[in-house]
């Protein structure tokens, strides 16, 4: 039995240490010119070379409490499910809506305790609202990528778990005055641990 533990061990001990060494991070700063004000910013990777692949979907949770939504900042790809739950203390209704190009919808009236879904068909960005509670408001934003990290204000990130290729790194800022270069790299047996995104005014 010792011996077979062994032989084991022996044959699975390559495929561990290579695993390890597949696995890469990106880190760097996001720097923004003048204005430190600008948040929920998202850094995010694609691939360089323009693919077919479908990431597989997942299923989100929107919760609706105290009239607010949470997250009130959502990322998704398409194909993911969104379910928002109306998980209120009291008898409150919600009905979410969106008039967004990113997905157009009206869910209806979600009573106490009910889950209402929706699904994203495509990339892009858009708000959603609750038309009984007009100061809810929620932003979606859909990425090609399960890569990203959403930054509360300008400063340092890291994008763990990267596959070697070469990939492009981007950024949303829903500032619409503020904009930003990608920047284009290539990951092989090393992590990048100087990545500088300049967001910059138009």
């Amino acid at each position: 039995m010792l011996l077979k533990r062994l032989f084991l061990f022996s044959v699975l001990l390559p495929f561990v240490l290579f695993a390890r060494v597949e696995a890469h991070h990106i880190s760097g700063e996001v720097k923004v010119e003048g204005n430190k004000g600008l948040k929920n910013l998202i850094v995010y990777l694609e691939p360089a070379e323009t693919s077919n692949t479908r990431l597989k979907p997942v299923v989100h949770k929107v919760m609706q409490k105290g009239r607010r939504f949470s997250p009130d900042l959502l990322v998704v790809s398409p194909g993911d499910k969104i379910q928002f739950l109306n998980d209120e203390d009291r008898e409150i209704d919600h009905n979410i809506y969106s008039l967004s190009k990113l997905k157009n919808f009206d869910l209806g009236l979600g009573e106490k305790g009910s889950v209402l879904e929706v699904t994203v068909d495509k990339s892009g960005s858009g708000n959603f609202y609750c038309s009984v509670h007009k100061l809810m408001e929620g932003r979606l934003v859909s990425l090609n990528t399960r890569h990203y990290v959403v930054l509360e204000k300008p400063g340092s990130f890291i994008l763990p778990n990267i596959p070697p290729g070469k990939w492009t790194v981007k950024m949303y800022v829903s500032h619409r005055r503020y904009k930003f270069t990608p920047i284009n790299i290539s990951v092989t047996d090393s992590s990048h641990e100087a990545v500088e995104l300049k967001v910059v005014k138009k």
